[in-house]
């Protein structure tokens, strides 16, 4: 909250006053002062002149008061553009009495005068709500000295002033964005009064400035103020908003106050408006001349009259215990050499800018700054060059788990990195007081201090989340983050100005822009370029962790994927999805013709990859549906998803809690993601990951659930999908570049791509941010895999024909990075042959009469599984019969291999093929596949066994000439139907997989949707390439909340000294379980437990690994213990098991 001040501000003139320049050679000092000695941080939360007795000082643990010096810049916001920088912490002059000392110090109001508008204004310091100073007795103590006397004599005579007073409190944000908060809310027929004492006002015209806002609906708004009997606003137009976007809109005048003026001044405001919401006041702001003497212990004092004149101050009323201090440079306060004769006070000074006074009355009574607690030393500015900074909350369990992650990137990469809390940050860089640009500041001085490319800073990690209300003033913050607890969860957040409207943002860009380029004032113009034109300098992400049990599943997550622990042919997948508009935009197909534009760049200039499209005016809709509309759009993507992808990209309308109106992606499917592995996202749509609002958003959530995602490319407020296209694009290009032949981060990409050209200027691309880990890249594959011969003969130069029921024996290499055969590469394979690419067409879902036309390879005519021998493989395969036949267009090859040994893995493609014909030499084959295993769950399984309701389905097969997966022709699909119902069928050719050297053998592995309770017959149809069916039944009955069964649980190693993993599998495969491990001492008293929600994938079993230790984090001693594993799946009675572990000594 803000009270009525009075002249206890400063002024901000057009030079900001510094404590000292720049030191030629570098900006930033080689040590900090806080290096050595007892520092204390004190605190003051207004402008003002403050009393340090000797007793309050030894209070603080000095011995020697009179030997403490006063160090820092207090409470005003640092300036963005980084003129007036101060570094590290100053020494503060203070004036001396017998047995104390006063100093000025700065609250977190600043104060200006506006030459253009003729007004003083003031800002509000939107990061915290006191400034801070620190005392220390390492450093000889900075007396006040007096200024030089003026020997010129005085043209003009000044016996008063010009003052200025605010009343603003801030209670309420309009919206979840932007700096600005808002006062009283008013609106009806009663008033808001406001009252101010200005005694010593002089009956000269003044100025009153209101700043109000609402949002209005149906009809403008009106507001008025008056003083006294005096309107001095009159129905001040606030207009109507339709814009749903737009939270408010304000009202800003200036009116001259003319009528007789008294000490006690009330203003009355007054606003009607037959609809609207948000009608606050901003705040209310006097001007007034008040004559010149002493109003308290200070008063704060400065005359335009002077400007450019000679003048002398009189100042009545004074004694001899008054004195005036300039404090236009408020890091060096100077006492002013003055006259008293009676009880008037007089001084000159010679022509000049606009000057800051104080009269300070020394027998009077000073608040005493807060003492805010000792500070232990540090040396931030002593730290070496580093690649890396992570900026991390003072939380234990956020710090451990920083570390982690930071020792990872030492010793994987070779990078210098540095885990930091944000306090040391302030100290050395904003005077101790909370401030974004403190943050910049720090990065800058590595920036700065760097003599070439290799030793420059690279990379900042935000290792927090953060709030659009950085003090926690607002809402229900006060309550969530009592008594500063803000600044120990949380970091900060860089917020625009613009608080009400749709161009209100979030970025942590403002971190990364360290050039002195960004913020260099126009040659001709003077004038500063907006921060959409600034070039970022490093890459920057955030993880948005709370706590250390988010932190620590974070973090596993990242090493886990930096560890490659899921190699496999996921990472050759990519996806793109795109909406299909809605009612405010006439359904436009805009959002699938960029992913489409998106899918043929990646198609064209990396045919590596398997590019799947996901176009929702390609599935049919369901207008009967008001909770899922789209149910085959949301199947598709879970199901790529669990299949694995490298990329999800979206385009289209989207929220903080779901992508698109029809909502086929949710918060709730988001915290029921249990794939293994870990897509980077891109969403380019509005809001996804508001990561500053009070709740946690779907983007969040991705990056915070155990399975979700790696990294996202996410959008933080309203975005447009015109520049969101041009970003998208710039993304999807930088993350398959390489430079210098290595392949970039994700911070990389993101800084290349928001300086890209395309984008100057561009205020959109301040809403897309990194939430991930900036140093860290995608797990591409880096050999590479080539095609040499077909049917025993080198590759021809012209396209060769692949003909249906043809027996196709295919041969390549697995090649290095630089080139050459990979020799010592052995492993697996998995080849995927498509069809004849396909030119398709949207279904006009939505009645528009606009279709995407588009080409895709919808038919796949073979996925293998085979090896890869001293870097060399052969395989072969018989072309289905169900071919496109249309020898149009050219088909493609998929390969991607990988070496378990080595670690290694390769990807290529081969598309100079065409597929159309029939072989003439075909081998005759008549017999459907063989079905050699059918079962629900798992292999007990039998006719009418009891199941739970989305069991899984799994049909092992075998077949001489190949299982027909083509899905080119109507009727030869691979099929699971369930009690005959249409609604009930599936087609199951993306599940099927062979086995290696399985010689025609494979497996159908389907996640059934969950069924109703009761009896239930099911029919399988599988058919060969030949088009030869075979078909199996079975019966069985699903149970609501059947208990799950465990098998097989143990403990390895067992004895263990280390830690242990607990491994057990049941009859759930591929179900959303909780699964608790708890251990046991022999008395049955519970030492640790541990709980979590995921799946374990089918015929793999689940574990946990435990450190052996209890719960409070100590060491277990060496002896016999038991432990216990317990499932339950949805509404399902708990299975577990027990067994016995022995712990060995370290």
């Amino acid at each position: 909250m803000k009270r009525n001040y009075s002249i206890a501000g400063v002024l901000l003139f057009a030079v900001i006053g510094s404590f000292s320049a720049w030191a030629e050679g570098g900006r930033f000092a080689p040590q900090s002062v806080l290096a050595e000695g007892k520092w204390v941080k004190i605190e003051v939360k207004e402008t003002g002149i403050y009393k340090l007795s000797y007793k309050d000082i030894q209070d603080m643990g000095f011995a020697r008061p009179e030997q403490v010096s006063l160090h820092g810049y207090g409470g005003w916001p640092l300036e963005e553009n980084l003129s007036g920088y101060i570094d590290d912490l100053p020494a503060v002059p203070v004036w001396r009495g017998a047995d104390y000392l006063l100093f000025y110090g700065r609250g977190v109001v600043k104060w200006a005068y506006d030459d253009g508008e003729k007004l003083f204004t003031h800002t509000n310091n939107p990061y915290s709500t006191a400034g801070h100073y620190f005392l220390t007795d390492a450093l000889a103590p900075r007396e006040m000295e007096t200024a030089d006397p003026f020997g010129g004599s005085a043209s003009l005579q000044i016996r008063d002033y010009d003052d200025y007073m605010v009343h603003e409190k801030e209670l309420a944000a309009a919206s979840e964005s932007g700096r600005e908060l808002f006062g009283e809310y008013v609106e009806g027929s009663t008033p808001l009064n406001i009252s101010f004492s200005v005694p010593g006002i002089l009956n000269e015209t003044g100025k009153v400035t209101l700043r109000f806002i609402s949002r209005p609906t149906g009809s403008s708004g009106a507001v008025s103020l008056g003083i006294g009997q005096e309107t001095l606003i009159d129905k001040g137009v606030l207009y109507t908003v339709s814009d749903i976007d737009t939270k408010a809109v304000s009202f800003q005048k200036t009116a001259d106050w003319t009528g007789d003026k008294t000490e006690n001044v009330s203003v009355r405001l007054s606003y009607a408006a037959k609809s609207a919401t948000n009608s606050r006041l901003d705040y209310v702001r006097l001007q007034m001349k008040r004559s010149l003497k002493p109003y308290g212990a200070f008063t704060f004092f400065r005359s335009l009259a002077s400007v450019g004149n000679a003048s002398r101050f009189t100042i009545r009323e004074a004694t001899a215990n008054t004195m005036v201090l300039d404090v236009t440079d408020g890091g060096n306060p100077k006492r002013m050499p003055a006259t008293l004769s009676g009880s008037e006070l007089s001084f000159t000074v010679p022509a000049g800018a606009l000057r800051e006074f104080v009269i300070v009355q020394t027998d009077k009574s000073f608040s005493v700054p807060a003492k805010a607690g000792d500070v232990p030393n540090q040396n931030l500015h002593a730290l070496g060059q580093t690649d890396m900074i992570v900026i991390v909350p003072p939380s234990a369990p956020l710090k451990v788990q920083a570390e982690r992650l930071a020792a990872v990137h030492r010793e994987r990469d070779n990078l210098t990195v540095e885990v930091v809390e944000p306090q040391t940050i302030y100290n050395e860089f904003s005077g101790g007081t909370p401030d974004a640009t403190a943050y910049r500041l720090f990065l800058k001085m590595f920036y700065d201090r760097s003599t070439s490319e290799a030793d420059k800073p690279k990379y900042l990690l935000l290792f927090g989340d953060g709030v659009f209300d950085n003090r926690a003033l607002s809402g229900e913050l006060p309550a969530l983050y009592p008594n500063g607890a803000i600044y120990q969860r949380m970091l900060l957040s860089y917020q625009s100005e613009e608080s009400i409207g749709p161009g209100s943002y979030v970025t942590d860009d403002y971190f990364g822009f360290l050039n002195d380029d960004n913020h260099a004032p126009d040659a001709n113009s003077g004038s500063y370029k907006p921060i959409a034109q600034w070039k970022l300098d490093i890459g920057v992400g955030r993880l948005p962790v709370r706590t250390g049990a988010q932190a620590a599943q974070v973090v596993d997550k990242l090493i886990g994927y930096m560890d490659n622990k899921l190699p496999g042919s996921w990472k050759n997948n990519v996806c793109f999805v795109a909406d299909d508009g809605n009612n405010s935009d006439g359904y436009t197909i805009i959002h699938a013709n960029q992913a489409n534009q998106l899918a043929d760049y990646l198609e064209d200039n990396h045919p590596e990859f398997l590019v799947n499209k996901v176009f929702f005016d390609a599935f049919k809709k369901d207008f009967s549906s008001t909770q899922n509309p789209h149910p085959d759009v949301k199947n598709r993507i879970q199901k790529l998803l669990k299949s694995g992808l490298l990329l999800i990209n979206y385009s289209g309308h989207g929220g903080s809690i779901a992508w698109s109106d029809e909502k086929v992606l949710t918060t709730t499917d988001i915290a029921q993601f249990n794939y293994p592995c870990l897509p980077l996202w891109i969403t380019a749509t509005c809001d996804f990951s508001p990561f500053d609002a009070t709740e946690t958003s779907a983007g969040e959530m991705i990056m915070l659930n155990k399975s979700g995602g790696v990294a996202l490319y996410t959008t933080t407020r309203l975005v447009y999908r015109t520049p969101n296209f041009i970003i998208n694009n710039q993304l999807v290009r930088h993350l398959f570049d390489r430079k210098d032949g290595r392949r970039l981060t994700f911070g990389e990409v993101m800084k290349n791509t928001k300086n890209s050209d395309e984008l100057y200027g561009d205020n959109n691309k301040l809403n897309f941010l990194l939430i991930g880990d900036p140093a860290m890249k995608l797990a591409y594959p880096e050999y590479s895999v080539q095609l040499t011969a077909v049917n025993g003969e080198p590759l021809p130069a012209e396209p060769f024909t692949l003909k249906a029921l043809e027996k196709v024996t295919l041969e390549g290499e697995v090649l290095t990075p630089d080139g050459s055969r990979a020799t010592d590469f052995n492993g697996s394979l998995k080849p995927t042959v498509l069809d004849s690419k396909t030119t398709l067409k949207t279904l006009n879902n939505n009645q528009t009469d606009t279709f995407l036309v588009y080409t895709d390879y919808p038919n796949t005519l073979f996925a293998g599984n085979d090896a890869v021998t001293n870097g060399t493989f052969r395989f072969s395969f018989i072309v289905p019969k169900d071919i496109s036949y249309s020898n149009d267009d050219f088909g493609k090859i998929n390969f991607y291999a990988s070496d378990e040994q080595s670690g290694a893995e390769a990807q290529g493609a081969y598309l100079n093929f065409k597929v159309g014909g029939t072989a003439g030499n075909a081998e005759e084959d008549t017999e459907g596949p063989e079905i050699r295993a059918l079962y629900l769950n798992d292999t007990t399984f039998t006719a009418d066994s009891r199941v739970n309701t989305a069991p899984l389905f799994v049909a092992a097969l075998w077949d001489k000439s190949g299982v027909n997966i083509s899905g080119s022709s109507i009727g030869h699909d691979m099929m699971l139907i369930i009690d005959g119902n249409p609604a009930l069928s599936y087609v199951l050719n993306d599940y099927y997989q062979t086995v290696p050297d399985g010689d025609g053998t494979g497996y159908a592995a389907f996640p059934l949707p969950a069924l109703s309770a009761g009896r239930h017959f099911a029919e399988f149809i599988a058919w060969d390439v030949y088009n030869n069916s075979t078909r199996a039944s079975f019966a069985f009955e699903a149970v609501d909340g059947l208990k799950p069964v465990l098998f097989d649980l143990k403990a390895t190693p067992n004895p263990a000294r280390e830690q242990a993993v607990f491994y057990f599998s049941h009859n759930r495969p591929e179900a959303n379980m909780t699964v608790q491990i708890t251990v046991f001492d022999m008395s049955g008293r519970q030492l640790w437990q541990h709980e979590e929600r995921g799946s374990s994938d089918a015929f793999k079993y689940y574990t946990v690994t435990w450190d052996l230790t209890n719960s409070s984090g100590s060491r277990l001693r060496p002896g016999l213990y038991f432990y216990r594993a317990s499932v339950t799946t949805d509404r399902s009675k708990e299975a577990s098991k027990a067994n016995k572990l022995i712990i060995l000594a370290q």
